[in-house]
């Protein structure tokens, strides 16, 4: 470890470690440094930042006046996994943002969310999880909530590197660890949620047009082996949706409760919807996963068993389970059945689909 003091009588030590090859331990001084009030600069995937405990406000103006920052300005909480989210925002997690998280992090995304606490109103909390191993040995070791803007001065360029960080901050901050360069060399994109939709702020390492891509809604159809009724009823949905006005962008899959990895649609399900216009070429059975319900705008079941499967097994989510009847019928397995079973099979899912089409429009024009 190296020390320097620099004009202001600060010692600044610089640890130099390997980001993938490195004793979690040899960061336990940079932690407590951390966590008692000093300013740490760390190395991510996107840019170096400078580390405070947002729990200590004197802490926090000094790195402000440090950096010349205005006093108003937010610093993102970086957190060591996706669980800390709910916790520092204080509020329950939008789906939008559970969206996000699942695809991006850990990397380069920072998530604005509003923050609902006790005794306050409005606001909001920026949220990161960065994808480097020792940021997030850092945090994790910490045991504090961990503010971290770029380490630059105001208006200029971030570090990317821990040379650049010693030039500017080099007798100001207590600690430098030393990671190499970063990943990306960009700051990472920051987007707002609020409900289910994600707004780009800045665009950075995550490319805009992949964050836009989870605003759409889901349309989720369910049987039991996803081998005939729910990917008949997804590719029904979609070649309707093609056909449909307005080109609204809605994201349709299917899945099963006792589904395996990898099956085919059945022959008879193949012919069964090709004849009503769709194709059921290339399709893959998917088992029913925790995740794919909750990115779920509306899941569409066959049977009330399946209803109930879902809603015993996450009863968050009854209010967007539905029989895909809306009179309430139940839609029977073909498998055994002749072609004509599976022609009938389809035919019903289509009608159930279209008396269903207007709520599905207003889905996806956001209603």
């Amino acid at each position: 470890m190296v020390l320097q003091r620099g004009l202001t009588g600060v010692e600044t030590r610089i640890l130099k470690l390997d980001p993938d090859r490195f004793d979690p331990p040899r960061l336990d001084e940079a932690a407590r440094i951390l966590r008692e009030g000093g300013l740490v600069a760390f190395p991510t995937e996107t840019v170096y930042g400078i580390g405070v405990n947002l729990d200590r406000p004197e802490s926090v103006r000094r790195l402000l006046e440090l950096r010349r920052s205005p006093d108003d300005k937010h610093l993102t909480v970086h957190v060591a996994s996706r669980e800390d989210a709910a916790r520092f925002a204080g509020s329950p997690v939008p789906v939008g943002a559970q969206r996000l998280m699942r695809r991006f992090w850990p990397g380069p995304l920072t998530i604005v969310l509003p923050a609902h606490r006790s005794g306050s109103k409005g606001g909001t909390v920026g949220l990161r999880y960065p994808d480097h191993r020792i940021a997030v040995e850092l945090i994790r070791r910490a045991g504090v909530k961990v503010g971290a803007p770029s380490a630059n001065l105001s208006a200029q360029p971030p570090a990317t590197d821990a040379e650049a960080v010693r030039r500017d901050f080099d007798g100001k901050i207590e600690f430098i660890v030393d990671g190499g360069a970063s990943r990306h060399g960009v700051s990472s994109t920051v987007v707002k949620v609020e409900g289910r939709r994600a707004t780009v702020l800045r665009e950075g390492a995550v490319a805009a047009a992949l964050v836009e891509e989870t605003n759409a809604p889901v349309v989720l159809f369910v049987c039991s082996g996803n081998t005939c009724r729910s990917p008949m009823a997804e590719r029904l949905l979609r070649s309707m949706l093609d056909r449909a006005p307005g080109g609204l962008r809605i994201r349709v899959v299917s899945a099963g409760t006792a589904a395996g990895h990898g099956a085919a649609a059945s022959v008879e399900a193949e012919i069964a919807v090709k004849e009503l216009d769709a194709d059921l070429a290339g399709h893959r059975s998917r088992p029913l996963s925790i995740s794919m319900s909750e990115d779920a705008d509306r899941i569409y079941v066959m049977t009330r068993s399946q209803k109930d499967v879902i809603e015993e097994w996450m009863p968050e989510l009854a209010g967007r389970v539905a029989l895909l009847d809306p009179g309430g019928g139940e839609i029977e397995d073909p498998v055994g059945g002749t072609l004509e079973t599976y022609r009938a099979t389809a035919k019903r899912i289509r009608e159930c689909i279209e008396k269903r089409m207007g709520e599905v429009l207003e889905l996806g024009r956001g209603g």
